[in-house]
């Protein structure tokens, strides 16, 4: 099952987990955008701080 729209959930997860079958989670879209630029972000900037031989 997945919810979709535009804003936030209008009810909490919980509302729609206590009311469902076979869904185990919710996973907001706003991680999926924000969670590979965190990674990215931060192995840049491990990247750019490491210091250089040469």
């Amino acid at each position: 099952m997945g919810a979709h729209g535009r804003g936030t959930v209008t009810r909490p997860a919980r509302y729609v987990l206590e009311r469902t079958t076979g869904v185990v989670g919710f996973f907001g879209a706003s991680s999926i955008e924000r969670l590979p630029t965190k990674r990215a972000i931060t192995e840049q900037t491990r990247a750019l701080k490491a210091p250089t031989t040469g």
